[in-house]
């Protein structure tokens, strides 16, 4: 089991300089990659976009690339000053101020050195960042999936407690409507009364089949929290059918224990929706 959060950085020194590759990633329904530098390739930044693209799989990432060029590269001095010239000629048409020279320095963007030559260190750097990230989601992956165990046991024996106190619920039922029924008639009930109206009230408070698909939803979530493939989608589908039925069992409790034991359930769930958005 993996997370969607995590970040890797990467680095690849050459004689040009060095590359830099920092990606952070965070929970996201579908897949979203936004890469950032300064250096102005939309070809490699395309390039880097559907790495990173095949390797997440699912979750935003945010792509941040940097190349320092080693000491004593030269600027190429032709580039700077046509894009000063063409910098100036956008200030003097909008009436701004003249540039400066670092900032013709950043929209130049290349030094001397081929950019072709650059790109496949900043793609090694990439590829380094990737194999962290993927490090880290699989470190997040592994606590998410414990925590989600723990839940899950809590969540198993809430719902054989629940099982018992609905089971014990009818001979209390009945004492409850013979008592009703008598103080509002005056008399004792016949039995064949009495029967009836406990079976109509033990339908109106059945909870049986909300508690076998809670077990089935349990199983399942046992299941899912054992395998290797991305299971987030199937985990979050899993807790919204949890806390339905959750959801039905307390507004059928009419038992103060039951009804406790349905809140604790339905805080259980809310905790694996957290946990459960987290994961691939």
């Amino acid at each position: 089991m993996k997370s969607m959060t995590g970040f890797g950085e990467g680095f690849c020194q050459g004689p040009l300089g060095m590359a830099r590759a920092a990606i952070a990633s965070v929970n996201h329904k579908t897949l979203s990659v936004q890469v950032r530098g300064d250096l102005r390739d939309l070809a490699l930044e395309e390039q880097v976009r559907e790495r990173v693209r095949a390797s997440l799989g699912r979750g935003s990432a945010s792509v941040q690339l940097a190349w320092e060029p080693a000491a004593g590269a030269t600027w190429d001095r032709e580039r700077v000053a046509a894009a000063w010239r063409e910098l100036a000629a956008l200030a003097a048409e909008l009436g701004a101020p003249m540039p400066t020279l670092a900032e013709a320095l950043a929209v130049a963007g290349r030094r001397s050195e081929d950019t072709l030559a650059v790109a496949p260190m900043l793609l090694a750097a990439v590829e380094e960042a990737l194999l962290r990230l993927d490090a880290a989601r699989k470190r997040e992956g592994q606590s998410l999936s414990e925590a989600m165990r723990g839940l899950a046991v809590r969540m198993r024996k809430l719902h054989l407690r629940m099982t018992a106190l609905a089971g014990a619920r009818l001979p209390l039922v009945r004492e409850r409507l013979a008592a009703v029924v008598a103080e509002a008639v005056g008399r004792s009930v016949p039995p064949e009364v009495l029967a009836r109206e406990v079976a109509i009230e033990a339908q109106r408070i059945d909870i049986a089949e909300e508690l076998t698909r809670i077990a089935a939803h349990l199983d399942a979530l046992d299941r899912l929290l054992v395998k290797a493939e991305p299971v987030g989608r199937e985990l979050d589908f899993l807790a919204q059918e949890l806390g339905r039925e959750a959801n039905t069992a307390g507004a059928k409790a009419n038992d103060a224990a039951l009804s406790e034991h349905c809140i604790a359930l339905k805080v259980a769930v809310d905790q694996l929706k957290e946990q459960s958005a987290n994961v691939m």
